[in-house]
């Protein structure tokens, strides 16, 4: 009875931390193996968003001129919410915006895509709005492929402390001026304690097995002879909340107020445990 136990034991059990047990010698006489797991949920305390920050205009400087005030509005807004937060700036891209007659043109020198120059085609005429050096573009399709404009764009990423705070946050991202404003996950700033608590269930788990097992096979089941840790990670789930630019100047209002409820944190443990077995 005892052995075919332990040999469904060994069938069920993940096979990378079963060749490991068996490799280090876990698996001995007078002993029983057993794999358990443990998993916890923790409520969240920090929210991650992403978004993107363009800014336009007919000169180099000018586009670099209008990507710094947007990006000086956007966060100041942010922190008015959560003081708290935390920004990490990622890529920052600077790139020509070419309009007329672009599709075969050696100025484009192959590495603009039709695709692209349809966009740039239909920003050209926005970017008169927003260029702080003042003038205007020629937006006309017609003409030989030429520069119209510039573009600096720049990917950030925030982290919140106010969970609460997430959704309403990307709304006045938005308002602001930032482009694809989404959340992309909640976590935990410190995930030792649900890591622990993960730990100790998976443990329970292990010793309830075990014991089951052993008075099952008409023994005693005695201390812990030794212990493999597997792995040990904390899942954030993610709540993805799209946002539209707004092509508009702020408005000195209170932000709208977006309700949330996010996904408790799952972190899990993995434990295979040696017990000696007693007559």
């Amino acid at each position: 009875m005892y052995r075919n136990s332990l040999l469904l034991l060994f069938a069920v059990m993940p096979s990378p931390l079963l060749a490991q047990a068996m490799a280090d010698g876990l698996a001995r006489p007078n002993t029983i193996l057993v794999s358990a797991s443990g998993k916890v949920e923790t409520a969240p305390d920090t929210a991650t968003m992403t978004l993107s920050i363009r800014g336009e205009g007919k000169t180099p400087d000018a586009a670099t001129a209008a990507l710094a005030a947007k990006q000086k509005a956007i966060f100041a807004g942010l922190r008015g919410l959560d003081p708290k937060l935390e920004v990490r700036t990622g890529d920052i891209a600077f790139r020509e915006v070419r309009g007329g007659n672009c599709a075969n043109s050696p100025d484009s020198d192959g590495a603009i895509s039709m695709a692209q120059m349809a966009e740039d085609l239909d920003n050209a005429a926005t970017m008169a709005s927003t260029d702080a050096a003042g003038g205007s573009f020629d937006a006309n399709a017609k003409g030989p492929c030429r520069v119209v404009g510039h573009r600096a764009t720049t990917e950030t990423s925030i982290r919140l402390a106010s969970v609460k705070d997430a959704g309403t946050a990307v709304g006045l991202a938005g308002r602001l001026g930032a482009a694809n404003a989404r959340v992309e996950n909640f976590g935990l700033r410190d995930d030792s304690v649900a890591a622990r608590r993960a730990l100790d269930q998976a443990m329970a788990n292990a010793r309830s097995q075990a014991a089951a097992l052993a008075a099952a096979s008409g023994l005693k089941l005695g201390p812990v002879v030794s212990i493999m840790n597997g792995d040990v990670a904390g899942r954030a789930r993610v709540m993805a909340m799209e946002s539209y630019s707004m092509a508009m100047p702020a408005i000195a209002q209170a932000p709208i107020v977006v309700d949330i409820t996010p996904t408790p944190v799952e972190t899990s443990a993995q434990l295979v445990v040696t017990f000696a077995l007693l007559p």
